[in-house]
């Protein structure tokens, strides 16, 4: 699973703003906004007349990203989810609503998964060393990853997102990262309509979100990116992909900019709930098209999780809009749905 939240890393989706021809002689207006959280970068592009100075704008754009951060961070021990997690009690507790709304959208969709997507995985996400507590990264042996895989399992927590309540078994460790930048982009988008601005593009870490059209008066366009470790040289990826983002969400889970290597075998960030093990399969990235961010976020993360054949059956069965970028022979291979539309 995508599970680090304070760790920076570079976007797996790259905004692409594609400039029709037909309105390249007509001036474009059009806003950048950028700052930084939880570990990683955002900016948000406004076409069009802005409805208040940008300096306010962009201060009103951190404050929602920090507020979604003190809920649901793993790396900050004052955060909603840390006094959540440090509660071994058993006991229903009161905690953050927006903690409770997120917490209880995972806690269905891993219900709905079989436990391939489990927010639970805390335990198993810290013994390899992915986590808050890094350590070092190592190979954990059998019995360490049995004694994690007890603390871990959806059924081990309850919540009432209606009574913003919430109860888990000793020992459980909820991790939200798999979905908790979507659902901060989401805050973001509600705040731009709110001050009643139409035309946006957020990005965050490669969850993005976007509505209207951009500068050229056009649907804004972003680029999947080929799975690559970063170039050092700063050269530019292959782009296989480029996605007519109409009024939704994409996001991509990968498996190639978080890992480590041991005994010439590749260890991932993406771990698999159901067998405390990084998954080993041909896909390198999964990337889902959803009405929000936090969806789109989880539903990538479930499908990186799932067996290739397994994933793109669940997209196609679930209506979910999915490309996936599979390595075969040293090949990259693009898979999609049957709902997946690039324009």
């Amino acid at each position: 699973m995508v599970l680090a939240t304070q760790v920076v890393t570079s976007l797996l989706l790259t905004a692409l703003l594609l400039a029709d021809v037909a309105h390249a002689a007509q001036p474009a207006k059009e806003t950048l906004l950028s700052g930084e959280t939880m570990g990683s970068a955002w900016t948000v592009k406004i076409a069009g007349k802005l409805p208040a100075p940008a300096d306010t704008l962009r201060a009103g754009v951190q404050d929602q990203f920090e507020r979604v951060n003190q809920a649901l961070s793993t790396y900050r021990p004052d955060s909603a989810l840390s006094r959540f997690n440090d509660d071994d009690s058993g006991e229903w507790i009161d905690i953050d609503p927006e903690l409770a709304v997120v917490m209880g959208y995972g806690l269905g969709l891993a219900a709905g998964s079989g436990g391939a997507y489990d927010i639970t995985v805390g335990p198993l996400v810290n013994l390899w060393g992915f986590g808050p507590d890094p350590g070092h990264r190592r190979l954990p042996d059998a019995t360490e990853i049995a004694a994690a895989r007890r603390r871990v399992g959806w059924q081990k927590l309850q919540v009432d997102a209606p009574q913003h309540r919430a109860r888990k078994a000793p020992g459980v460790r909820v991790d939200l990262s798999s979905l908790g930048k979507g659902y901060a982009v989401d805050r973001v988008a509600g705040f731009l309509e709110a001050q009643g601005i139409a035309n946006y593009l957020i990005d965050l870490s490669g969850k993005l979100r976007a509505h209207g059209h951009n500068a050229a008066g056009t649907t804004w366009r972003v680029a999947v990116e080929q799975p690559a470790a970063d170039d050092p040289t700063g050269a530019p990826r292959t782009v296989p992909a480029v996605v007519a983002l109409r009024d939704s969400s994409i996001a991509t889970s990968g498996d190639y900019r978080r890992y480590f290597e041991s005994g010439g075998k590749h260890y991932s960030h993406i771990i698999d709930p159901r067998t405390g093990y990084p998954v080993t399969h041909a896909t390198l990235s999964a990337t889902a098209q959803a009405p929000t961010c936090m969806v789109a976020d989880a539903q990538a993360t479930l499908l990186m999780v799932m067996a290739p054949a397994d994933a793109l059956r669940l997209a196609n069965q679930q209506g979910v809009p999915a490309l996936f970028i599979h390595r075969e022979a040293g090949e990259f291979r693009l898979e999609r749905s049957a709902h997946w539309r690039e324009d």
